[in-house]
This record gives C-alpha cells, sequence and structure tokens, in this order.
C-alpha cells in the first residue's frame, strides 16, 4: 500500500511540475528584448564568453526560443564552439540567459567589432488544430549587434557614455531651453588624451545651441575616471511633438597618439506646441446704445483678454468709421501693444465725433484686432460697432424726402448660433415730421458665411424660414415705426465673427415720388463647441487597493478651439495619473485619456471623468462621463501561490480558455494513469490474497 501511495504521489509531483502555461488564461503576445550590455571589452588572442540576457516584456509565452551569432565581417572575431543557443520558452515577465564563446584573433586591431545576433521565437499554441478558436504560433525575430571592443596589447582606452541627462524634465515643450549632460568614463587599459567631445546634429527648425558652442574638450581621462560635460540646447516654437535623435562625437589619442573615435545616440522626446498659442478676444464692449445727435462724442471701449496659452506680440487695435461722412475719429485711432501675456487684459478706449453733415442713420465703427502670437501666426478678431445718428430737420417743412431707416434691432438668442434658427426684430422708422412713406418694400441680402476653403458663389450666412426674404409694408406715418420680427437659419459653417446682413429699401413720399436706401445690420455669429468621446473603457469589477485603468479616447468634432482643456478624474477614490492637461485642442483633432482608480473601499464606487473647456465665447463648459464600479475585498492569499495567473489575467480566457489548453488534457491523461494503474493493483493484489487463502 505504501508503495501504492508513493506512485501515487509520485504522479501528483508531475502533474504539479507542469508549468502554468498549460491553464491558459488566454492568447497575449510576448515580446522580447535583450535587458543587459551589448557590448563586450577583450585583448587580442582573448576568448570572451557572451551572455544575452532575454526578458519576456509581452503578456503571453514566448516558446522555442534560439538564437544565432555570427562572427564579425573581418574575420578578426569569430565563434568559439556552438554558434546557437536556445531556451525552452519564457513566461511574461520572466528572463533567460543565452550564452556563446568568441575567440579575438591575435592579430586584431584595437577597435569595435560588431557580431550579428539573431533571435527566432514563436507565441503559445492555442486550442486543438482544426477547431474554430484554434490559434496558431505566431513566429518573432529580434536582431542586434553584439560589440566586441578590442584593446590590444593593453595600450587602447575606451570612453563610452554612462548617463544622457534632460533637464529640467525628461520631456521637452515646445520653445523651452534644456539642458543636456553626459556622464564619459574611460574603461578602456590606458589613458585618452586630447578630448573632443562634439554634439551633432543640430538644426534650425528642430534644436539649436542656446548658447556656446556645439563641443567641449578635456585634456585627458585616466583609466576608470569619468568626466561630466553639458550642452544647453532650445528648441523651436513650433516644433512639432515627437522623438529627435541627436549624436555625440568623441574624439581622442592613446599613448601612441592615435587617434580614435566613438558614436553614441540619443533622442530627446518634444511634447510639441499644442496648446501653446495665444487668443484674444473682445470683452465688455460699452458704446452709445441710443439715438445721438449731430456733433455729438461718441465714446467706446472694451477689454482686450488673452485667453490663451502663450504671449500675444505685436498687437495692433484699430478702430475705423466705415462712414466718415457722418461719424470721423476724434482720438487716435490705433492703439499698439507691444505684448499681451497669456490671461492678461488690456482696457482701451476710442473717442469719435458726428459730423454736423451726419444723416439719420446708422454709422457702423469696425474693432480690428491683430496680433502675432507665441508661434509666430498671424491672426485677426474683428466686432462691429453701431452708432445711430439723428439729424435734426432743416429748411420748408413742406419740402424735403423722407427718409426709412433701421433705428434699432435685436436678436434672440443674442448671440446667434452657426446652424441654429434665431429671431431678428427690425424696427423701420419713418424720420419726417410731417411725410408718410408708402408700397415699402424691403430686402434682405448677406455676405458668404463660408471659409474661403468652402466658400461656394451665391452661398450666404443666413436664410429666412418658412418666409422670404422679402416682406411688404403698407405706410409708415410721419415719425412712426413699424416692428417685423423674422425667423433666420445660420448656415453650418458661419465664420465665428460679426457678419453683415444689408437691408435695402424701395419705397414713395406722398407724392409717389419713387426712394431708395439702404441700412447695415452687424450679426454677431458664434460657432458651437461640440466634445465627443468614445466609450469609456474599464473593468465593472475592481478590488480594494488595487488600479483599476480608466480609459477613452475624445474628438472635437466642432468647428472652433477648445481652449484651457482639462481631463480628470472625480469620484471617492485615490487616483494615479488622474489629471491630463491638453491646452488648446483644436478642431478636429484626438486625443486619449487614461488613468488608473484605486479603491479604498468595498462595495458600490461611482466617479467620473470631468472635462473642462472654455469655448469661443471664453465661457467655461464642462462634459461629464459616469462610472460605476462594484469593489470586494481583496483576498487573503493567492489559491495557488507561484503557479495560478492572477485573478486579472483568468478574466481574459475563462473557462473556455481553459478547456482550450493542450496541457490541461496531457494533465487530465496522467491523472487518469495514475488512478487506473492504482486501482488495476489493488484489484490484482487482492485476486492474489484470494488466492492464497484458498
Amino acid at each position: 500500500m505504501k508503495r501504492v501511495l508513493s506512485i501515487f504521489l509520485a504522479v501528483l509531483l508531475v502533474i504539479l511540475q507542469v508549468p502554468n502555461i498549460g491553464f491558459a488564461y488566454g492568447v497575449g503576445n510576448p515580446n522580447l528584448v535583450i535587458s543587459n550590455s551589448n557590448t563586450y571589452t577583450a585583448e587580442a588572442g582573448e576568448t570572451v564568453s557572451i551572455s544575452v540576457k532575454l526578458k519576456n516584456t509581452g503578456d503571453g509565452y514566448a516558446t522555442n526560443i534560439s538564437g544565432s551569432l555570427s562572427g564579425d565581417s573581418t574575420g578578426m572575431v569569430y565563434i568559439d564552439g556552438s554558434s546557437y543557443d536556445s531556451i525552452k520558452n519564457l513566461r511574461d515577465g520572466s528572463t533567460g540567459t543565452l550564452s556563446f564563446k568568441v575567440k579575438v584573433d591575435e592579430s586584431a586591431d584595437g577597435k569595435n567589432y560588431s557580431l550579428p545576433l539573431n533571435i527566432t521565437y514563436y507565441s503559445e499554441e492555442y486550442g486543438w488544430p482544426g477547431e474554430e478558436d484554434y490559434v496558431a504560433p505566431q513566429k518573432f525575430t529580434l536582431t542586434e549587434n553584439i560589440n566586441i571592443r578590442v584593446a590590444q596589447n593593453k595600450t587602447s582606452p575606451q570612453l563610452v557614455v554612462n548617463r544622457v541627462d534632460i533637464m529640467p524634465s525628461s520631456t521637452v515643450n515646445a520653445g523651452e531651453t534644456i539642458a543636456v549632460g553626459f556622464d564619459i568614463e574611460n574603461i578602456g587599459s590606458s589613458i585618452a588624451k586630447d578630448l573632443r567631445i562634439t554634439l551633432e546634429g543640430l538644426k534650425n527648425e528642430g534644436f539649436t545651441l542656446a548658447k556656446g558652442v556645439n563641443y567641449k574638450t578635456v585634456q585627458s581621462l585616466e583609466v576608470g575616471k569619468k568626466t561630466y560635460v553639458y550642452f544647453e540646447l532650445k528648441s523651436q516654437k513650433t516644433l512639432a511633438g515627437g522623438s529627435y535623435e541627436l549624436n555625440l562625437k568623441l574624439s581622442y589619442k592613446d599613448i601612441k597618439n592615435q587617434a580614435l573615435t566613438d558614436e553614441s545616440n540619443f533622442f530627446i522626446t518634444v511634447a510639441g506646441n499644442k496648446g501653446q498659442s495665444s487668443n484674444l478676444i473682445i470683452e465688455n464692449l460699452v458704446s452709445p446704445t441710443g439715438s445721438i445727435g449731430q456733433n455729438k462724442e461718441v465714446d467706446i471701449s472694451f477689454d482686450i483678454r488673452n485667453q490663451g496659452q502663450a504671449d500675444a506680440k505685436n498687437v495692433v487695435i484699430t478702430a475705423s468709421s466705415e462712414d466718415q461722412s457722418g461719424v470721423v475719429p476724434k482720438t487716435v485711432s490705433t492703439i499698439k501693444l507691444n505684448s499681451l501675456a497669456k490671461g492678461a487684459t488690456e482696457k482701451v478706449n476710442f473717442k469719435f465725433l458726428t459730423t454736423k453733415a451726419s444723416e439719420t442713420k446708422n454709422y457702423p465703427i469696425k474693432i480690428t484686432v491683430k496680433y502675432v502670437d507665441d508661434l509666430g501666426k498671424e491672426d485677426t478678431v474683428e466686432q462691429f460697432v453701431g452708432v445711430f445718428v439723428v439729424a435734426p430737420e432743416t429748411g420748408d417743412p413742406t419740402k424735403g424726402k423722407p427718409k426709412l431707416i433701421i433705428d434699432k434691432y435685436s436678436f434672440e438668442p443674442q448671440l446667434v448660433k452657426a446652424g441654429e434658427n434665431f429671431e431678428m426684430t427690425l424696427s423701420f422708422y419713418n424720420t419726417s415730421s410731417n411725410k408718410a412713406v408708402k408700397n415699402i418694400k424691403i430686402f434682405l441680402t448677406a455676405e458668404s458665411g463660408a471659409t474661403k476653403d468652402t466658400e461656394k458663389a451665391g452661398n450666404s450666412a443666413f436664410t429666412p424660414v418658412d418666409s422670404s426674404n422679402t416682406f411688404y409694408i403698407d405706410s409708415i406715418p410721419p415719425k412712426g415705426r413699424v416692428e417685423k420680427t423674422i425667423t433666420m437659419f445660420t448656415v453650418p459653417d458661419a465664420i465665428a465673427k460679426t457678419h453683415t446682413i444689408t437691408a435695402n429699401f424701395e419705397y414713395e413720399d406722398s407724392e409717389g415720388t419713387e426712394l431708395k436706401d439702404i441700412e447695415l445690420i452687424g450679426v454677431p455669429v458664434v460657432q458651437q463647441s461640440r466634445l465627443e468621446t468614445a466609450e469609456l473603457q474599464l473593468y465593472p469589477d475592481a478590488m480594494v487597493g488595487q488600479p483599476l485603468p480608466v480609459s477613452l479616447e475624445f474628438y472635437n468634432t466642432g468647428k472652433v478651439t477648445l481652449y484651457n482643456m482639462m481631463v480628470k478624474l472625480e469620484g471617492d477614490f485615490q487616483t494615479e495619473n488622474g489629471s491630463y492637461y491638453v491646452g488648446n485642442f483644436d478642431s478636429g483633432s484626438s486625443e486619449f485619456f487614461e488613468g488608473m482608480v484605486i479603491p479604498s473601499q468595498p462595495g458600490e464606487l461611482t466617479g467620473a471623468v470631468l472635462f473642462t473647456y472654455e469655448d469661443s465665447t471664453g465661457q467655461k463648459q464642462e462634459l461629464r462621463k459616469e462610472f460605476t464600479l462594484n469593489v470586494t475585498e481583496m483576498p487573503p492569499m493567492e489559491e495557488f501561490p507561484g503557479e495560478m495567473p492572477p485573478p486579472d489575467d483568468m478574466k481574459s480566457g475563462g473557462i473556455k480558455g481553459i478547456l482550450k489548453s493542450k496541457w490541461l488534457w496531457i494533465s487530465l491523461v496522467i491523472i487518469g494513469a495514475g488512478v487506473g494503474g492504482f486501482i488495476f493493483y489493488k484489484k490484482k493484489k487482492k485476486e492474489k490474497e484470494m488466492a492464497l487463502d484458498e
């Protein structure tokens, strides 16, 4: 019986040795990387052992790993023994080693020799061939060079760059001045003399020197000693985000004054200039709201605010009368600012004077703000102000022509949104004190509302809704008014600015004389901001104290830039990477946010991803994407420590993934064989005992 029990325990031990890859919890992709240095130092005639440490940084098993090392192309460094080594498999996160030996020829020169290393491996097979869910192993390759630095007769220095420092941060903002430092060590066998350390790859459109020259000199560097040099660089403000390669060249001499060189490449990561532009808007505009007489002062004031993320330069603010027969400037009409810092506000004031010859009508004044942002881009902001002048009647009151004007107008809503309807109320006023006007025909025309890229002939910014752009008024008595309300539609492509509608008048006086006139109506149009998101990506179940990723992609589907955008996680929990400042989010752009939620107590947990930004009018807007999590307590210990995968990984494969595993079926066969053998042994033993009794 003890022997049987020993056999059964041995079978169980074999089963326990089956790698937990057998209980496949999902199919992932392995990714092997070389985790140790690929540079070795040797002397002429020496044999060197090469150890290539591989680490699986992927999320699946790497199997059938094989490496092949070739000799140097010159034949001075060659393989001593087998050029092939292999590793059976590596699970995710584990490491293994490929080992080789190389021989340096006695006549090899003191320099670097490059040996090609080719590594192939496969992902794990999943399921059974022919089945619907079967996944065949995929082949992967990794190619690298093993560098052998030969120091002949122990007289060669060798300089290496141990560390590259990018200060103040490893990620650089466009336009930022940084310092790049290098820790250089002599790991050779003799002194290095006359060092010249040169920084190469600088470009006007990329990185340039902030000051000084692109090289440093060091008189000598003893064996095992280090020196530290740095360069101050400035990145261009227009630099796009990405990685930029620079090169450090080391030139020096050995004790025989033989010239040697080494090179080292490094990369600088640039965050780009997104969100770095300036953006000026006109606020708190104050102008005359009622009518004003001839030869009267007109005061117009407003604030210029920079709501962007960079200083605005060469700011030119002008206010000009569009009809100087009625309104002329009284003070200078142009104000210049050298710069306007981000977040700063500048109050400006212009004075005008109505002329003695001004007629009774509305005189437009155009406000223009031109500036250059910190990225060198020119931009313009425009706004119109109307000044309504009432001229006194002169001469024989029975003579003269009556005049028809629009003395006031209003919109509902006050700021007209592109792509929506609005109501425009117009007040038509007969300025004559004794003559009526009749047979009044009024038709409206509007300028094109599209950008130059999309503009088409005949397109206008506004179209009437359920009516014509022409309407008729029978008559208006002297000093009388008639109001008309028209529903208009603003085209979706209308530019965010003040558009002009022209009202064309055709009417008759009391004697039947035909008269014509025009009036201009300024309509402020804003483009609606539109922020949309993809589906929120997260697991609905979480554990106390365990980080859980929450991610989603978001898009600016509107036609205007969203300013000062911030994304952050909100809720009763701790976070990692819980906020992301986007800055200015351009129209048509997309971004991705991922943060970590760390629950602190079990139960139902609610939270949200909150988007905040300012629209084109400077108003703060919010968008909230809420989520709910079911949080459970962390289990006290793993059920199968060291063998079973973590709970989150088990979810990816589930029962179906386990049933598809070939290792599961092999384990079941082994167990079945052990149990069957045990039963057969007991049966035979019982039969033998019965025979002896007989």
